[in-house]
């Protein structure tokens, strides 16, 4: 007995409930209370966050290492694409600077960028 057009297994195929039907749901739980935009970002990022400062496998001493070596390249980047916009050469014994020394000559490079700006005006 061959199926008829419009039959799924001898039933009607409008019979046929896959599920799809219910409007889906939200990753974060079930709550029936629409969140802001803002929170929903916030929760993404701290969700972020949380993953990022405990990598699945890696010791905890690991990642901070991990971070603050990430953090030494990002401002080494930004410093040495600062001084090769001036034609500059980067500082002697830069790569040796700890992040914190980094953080600080950045903070002067930008605020003496800042000064020669506003003396351009």
């Amino acid at each position: 007995a061959a199926a008829r057009p419009g039959t799924l297994l001898g039933r009607p195929a409008a019979a046929q409930d896959w599920g799809a039907s219910g409007g889906g749901k939200r990753l974060g739980g079930d709550d029936a209370t629409v969140e802001s935009t803002d929170d929903l970002r916030r929760r993404a990022l701290e969700a972020a966050e949380r993953r990022n400062a405990a990598p699945v496998g890696v010791s905890v001493e690991k990642a901070a290492a991990m971070r603050e070596r990430r953090a030494k390249e990002e401002l080494l980047g930004k410093l040495a694409e600062h001084y090769h916009r001036k034609k500059m050469e980067l500082p002697m014994g830069l790569n040796a600077a700890s992040v914190a020394q980094l953080k600080r000559h950045w903070e002067s490079v930008r605020r003496e960028e800042g000064l020669h700006s506003q003396m351009a005006d």
